[in-house]
Formats: structure tokens, sequence, C-alpha cells
């Protein structure tokens, strides 16, 4: 099952909007962090992760060294039931991190989009009419990473206020899953005669 999140977006009249996403599932929550020799560790009971599986952080501050929502791999050194280490490259070494984590982080793997459809609309929030349509481009399929785009002549029809819009990754069977959803809040702009 592909869960949802949410994700709250600015469009701003009469421009281009662009964002890249990247599509995951299986997404936990990090109990911990540990950095023994510049070499982090990372616990989660249970986590279900085996060497080469990849992986991508995602939350708040993770320690300096590790990239938010990039692929990482899992590798055998320090594998247990309870813990993980992960490499930048598949069957490489640990990456080397410094520093410590704060907030809350998540684990999750990268959802190969390949034979996915992707399609995302904006829609009023009390009236769910559907006002717009996003144009998405698949950019690394094993990897979950696609690009959502707005042009200026789609954004300027919008009357600024707040609508709600979702996204939708169908696969080659013709399962649906609702992947992201949000807020999408259009502000004017003055610059324009």
């Amino acid at each position: 099952m592909i869960y949802p999140a949410t994700h709250n977006i600015i469009i701003l009249q009469n421009s281009s909007w662009n964002a890249v996403f990247r599509a995951t599932n299986n997404r936990q929550a990090l109990s911990g962090v540990t950095i023994d020799a510049g070499t982090p560790t990372f616990s989660l009971a249970c986590h279900g992760l085996s060497a080469g599986n990849k992986v991508v952080f995602t939350g708040d501050e993770l320690p300096c060294g590790i990239t938010l929502n990039v692929v990482y791999y899992v590798i055998s050194a320090g594998l247990t039931t309870d813990a993980f280490q992960v490499s930048a490259t598949e069957g490489g070494s640990s990456i080397s991190a410094s520093g410590t984590a704060s907030g809350t982080f998540y684990v999750a793997q990268p959802l190969n989009l390949t034979g996915y459809t992707i399609d995302a609309d904006i829609k009023q929030i009390n009236t769910t009419t559907q006002v717009a349509t996003f144009t998405p481009v698949i950019i690394d399929a094993p990897n979950g990473e696609f690009k959502l785009s707005l042009t200026p002549a789609i954004t300027e029809a919008l009357t600024p206020k707040a609508y709600g819009y979702d996204l939708s990754l169908t696969n080659l069977s013709g399962e649906r899953y609702y992947w992201v959803k949000g807020t999408a809040t259009v502000q004017s702009t003055y610059s324009r005669n």
C-alpha cells in the first residue's frame, strides 16, 4: 500500500511553478541515530530492511553528511534487526557524518514508478470542482523521482485563494493510489501590467 503524504504549496499567479518530488513507501519513524568514528547507525526496531535496499530520509534535521530525500543503500556492515547503516552507492562503504539529529525523522523506500502514470489536479475546496491540472514528468522512475509543473497561462487563470490538490499514481494493473494531497495557495503578483 502506498500511504499518502500531505504537502502544502504556494503558487504565484502568472508565473511558472515547478517542484520535484520523490514517491516513497514503507515510511517508518527512526528512533535514533548514533555516530561512532564518523559512521552513522540508524536505530529502528524490526525495520525489515536488507542489504542492498534503497532508502531515503525525510523529516527534520539529520546529522551533517546525510541529505534528506536522497537515495542511499542499506549495507551489510552494522545491519541488525534493529539497526542499519547506509552507503551512497550500492555495495559501497558507509557514509560519514558528524553532529546529531534532532526532531522527528523517517526512513522510507523509494517507490519504483516504472509503468506508473501520474495525475495531479487542483480543485475548489468546497465543491471539489477541478480548476487546473499539473503537468507531471517522471525523471527517475526506479528511484521514484518526478516533477510537477504549471505554466504561467494556467497560474494566471487561477483566482488568488486556497485550493485543494491531490496526486494519484496508477500502476499497469489499474490500481490507483493517492500519494500526496494538500493546499495549493495561489497568491497574486503585482509586477505585471
